[in-house]
């Protein structure tokens, strides 16, 4: 018999950087978002978004924008600067 949990859990793995990587990507150039410093990472599938945002109407729409790419959960310790 072959094991394959580790070829699931690299691909697994390089699945969640992809979607890591699109997310951040989208909210660099998301309109409204130009003042927030995000980004994403995962674990578990878990989505976390980190960064600062210049008003929770930004983190909002940044947690917004993560979910329409991702169906993963998404936990947001994005910190309001004003």
């Amino acid at each position: 018999m072959f094991n394959l949990s580790g070829i699931q859990e690299s691909f697994f793995g390089d699945r969640m950087a992809g979607v890591c990587q699109a997310i951040t990507s989208a909210l660099a150039f998301e309109s409204g978002l130009e003042k927030s410093n995000i980004s994403a990472t995962a674990e578990n599938d878990v989505i976390y978004l980190q960064g600062t945002a210049d008003s929770v109407e930004a983190i909002e729409a940044a947690i917004s924008l993560a979910s329409s790419i991702s169906n993963c959960r998404i936990l947001s310790h994005v910190e309001p600067v004003y």
